[in-house]
């Protein structure tokens, strides 16, 4: 069955080679693309590679269980349909089911073993898939074109408007109340929304970062101005490393700001820890620069990248942000509580403020509020939206 003919594409971990054929002959014949693997090593590069809509991991293998293969996936930011596959009972998938949303994978349904081509095919057609299928189908474009195509488009995108920003609302831990909104860019093809992780490594690549940012950037400042000017909160917003070789850059930011009414203090630019800066001394100089100018800077990702306890003190931030991967599990896990609650004592010791990522249901962020986290944001306070959803959104209330 082709890619082009098939409904969908299905990737089966299963350490058993007969269940993993019958499922792959069910998958197939409910018109999905199946592809099976015994060895999680070959699951995730086939999941890289393949990019399936769906997958069904089983619960229970000799060499890696079904809940490792789950974090995994999350750490990758897989984009499939997550169907659970086990012969445990109701309560363990149940309880699997849990732990995959949990994580911020989507959930498609489960399979009892044993289970027939008929419970396959209800799982799989239950799915709303049509729009990650487009979503997979623009990437795959993407990847395809050569970097002058790429340019050329891009450049064309930006102009055109189809370039635009998400936002998602970050709160106060004590009071969850909103305090500001981290600005995350969006490339909209064909009524599919396109994520950063996708075309903003191109556009560094192709020498498009600048662009982005100053179209990322204004737009993001005159949705500020308009909608929450003359209130507290204060605007997120990513700054590639690339542009620490830009010259004039915070006297460019600082000029969007001007031209919007946008007071500087009020904008957080945000700098992946994963991104390493290249030249120490011209980066520092560079941090400085934006801190005169009254930008505050963020080091997002912290904790997973490479920074140092020395790059921490010298250089002038004034936020962490914990990454997601420490901060989804701190209810789950004894150590991943004392990584969490080291990085808030070394921070607020610096005099830096704190942001946890990933915050995934109110447990954690109860947990974060009793360690003395200041901010938080993820999909249980709110998912990213473009700003016109904002208008319909009720911020959590407050907790008395």
């Amino acid at each position: 069955m082709t890619d082009s003919a098939s409904a969908g594409r299905v990737l089966i971990i299963d350490d058993d080679p007969l269940v993993g054929r019958m499922l792959r002959a069910h998958v197939e014949a409910a018109g999905f693309e199946g592809r099976v693997t015994e060895d999680a090593d070959t699951f995730f590069e086939i999941e890289r590679e393949w990019h399936p809509s769906h997958v069904v991991v089983d619960l229970v293998m000799e060499h890696m269980d079904g809940l490792a293969v789950l974090e995994g996936l999350a750490k990758s930011g897989s984009q499939a349909a997550v169907v659970i596959s086990s012969g445990m009972g109701a309560r363990v998938i149940g309880a699997a089911q849990e732990v995959t949303a949990a994580r911020g994978l989507t959930y498609a349904g489960a399979l009892a073993k044993p289970f027939t081509a008929a419970d396959v095919e209800v799982v799989l057609r239950a799915t709303p898939n049509a729009r990650r299928q487009a979503t997979l189908g623009v990437d795959e474009s993407l990847s395809r074109w050569n970097d002058p195509e790429f340019t050329e488009v891009f450049r064309q995108a930006l102009d055109d408007g189809e370039v635009r920003f998400a936002v998602q609302p970050k709160v106060s831990c004590q009071t969850r109340e909103v305090v500001g909104y981290e600005v995350l860019s969006r490339w909209e093809v064909g009524g599919v929304s396109i994520p950063p992780s996708s075309f903003v490594t191109r556009a560094e690549k192709t020498g498009l970062a600048s662009a982005l940012t100053d179209r990322v950037f204004a737009d993001a400042l005159a949705w500020f101005t308009d909608a929450v000017g003359h209130g507290d909160e204060h605007l997120s917003i990513n700054l590639s490393a690339s542009e620490f070789s830009t010259p004039g850059l915070d006297q460019r930011l600082a000029g969007a700001c001007k031209k919007a009414g946008v007071d500087p203090h009020r904008v957080i630019l945000e700098l992946t820890e994963t991104s390493p800066l290249e030249d120490a001394r011209l980066s520092l100089e560079l941090l400085t620069r934006l801190r005169l100018q009254g930008f505050r800077l963020s080091i997002d990702d912290f904790g997973v990248g490479y920074s140092s306890m020395r790059q921490l003190a010298a250089l002038p931030f004034s936020e962490v942000k914990i990454d997601r991967s420490f901060v989804m599990e701190i209810a789950e896990t004894r150590e991943a509580e004392i990584f969490v609650r080291s990085m808030l004592d070394l921070a607020h010791a610096l005099g830096l403020e704190c942001t946890a990522e990933g915050v995934e249901c109110a447990a954690v962020i109860d947990l974060l509020t009793e360690f003395g986290c200041d901010h938080a944001q993820g999909y249980h306070i709110a998912r990213p939206m473009f700003p016109e959803a904002l208008a319909s959104w009720t911020a959590p209330a407050p907790r008395t």
